[in-house]
């Protein structure tokens, strides 16, 4: 009888089980979405935890889109992202998106002076091809980033990306979001110090998930290549979203979030988010 009670229980319990992992939500691509992955209407808000292993501590980024403005210091027009760091000496580093031949680009390194953005001596950070504007599964492309623009003696940054539909919800503080694309991005830092004999070329891969009509919502840095190990873990603690009649779109408030001093410009990045951007600023 006692057997009979054991088998009748763990029958019953695998059958929830199985029925549990039916009722698991799945998803498939919608094409009609391909333009809702990298939203930047102005007002957004996303609020960012950083666990960076590289540099042993855990800090918060906030970015803020202001709206499409000139920019004459750099003679371009563009979508303007405020983005700031709780970390010493972090502050408010403006980034300013643009479009070209179906892509976003993207420069960054810049700051303010008083209310104008102004590029450093040494130029600016370019990364053309940041990523395609219609973003849809098994795109491949490639692209460059000059952290120290055009200088000489300058390093440089090569990347290949492929994209990836995620069928599964990707599960962060900010909720859980279905629809998901993820971009894995294989970057190789070329030239410069690394070009001197005895120095190895550093490669990394980034993993960044983007979910329809919110953006980035996780990036994973990993050394060395796909199976190395992860130097920079990304989530979304919270977000706001203006909507197309007025309101808002939001998710979970995250009040725990840590508070850390360090410098930003030893902070690093992540690859495709407005904010994070483990490649360098």
């Amino acid at each position: 009888m006692m057997r009979k009670l054991i088998l009748l229980t763990v029958a019953g319990f695998t059958a929830v089980l199985f029925v549990a992992c039916q009722k698991q939500p799945r998803a498939t691509f919608d094409p009609r979405s391909a333009s809702e992955f990298f939203p930047l209407p102005p007002k957004a808000v996303w609020t960012y935890k950083v666990d960076s292993k590289s540099q042993h501590t855990t800090y918060v980024v906030t970015d803020t889109v202001v709206g499409q403005k000139y920019v004459p210091a750099l003679n371009v027009t563009g979508m303007v992202v405020e983005e700031y760091y709780n970390l010493d000496r972090g502050g408010v580093r403006p980034i300013v998106y643009t479009s070209h031949n179906g892509y976003l680009d993207r420069l960054s390194g810049l700051a303010y002076q008083k209310q104008d953005i102004e590029a450093p001596a040494w130029g600016r950070s370019e990364e053309g091809e940041f990523m395609p504007k219609l973003l849809a599964p098994n795109l491949d492309w490639s692209s460059k980033i000059y952290p120290f623009g055009h200088i000489s003696g300058a390093f440089d940054i090569s990347q290949t990306h492929h994209t990836y539909f995620e069928p599964e919800a990707i599960v962060v503080p900010a909720g859980s979001f279905l629809g998901c694309i993820r971009i894995d991005s294989d970057a190789r830092y070329e030239g410069g110090t690394y070009a001197q004999k005895g120095n190895k070329n550093l490669k990394l891969t980034y993993r960044d998930w983007y979910a329809p009509n919110v953006g980035l919502i996780k990036t994973v840095v990993l050394e060395g290549g796909p199976g190395g190990s992860e130097m920079e873990h990304v989530e979304l603690l919270r977000y706001s979203i203006p909507s197309a009649a007025g309101g808002a779109t939001g998710a979970a408030d995250n009040r725990g979030a840590p508070s850390v001093g360090n410098s930003a410009a030893d902070a690093p990045q992540s690859a495709k988010s407005p904010a994070v951007s483990a490649k360098t600023n």
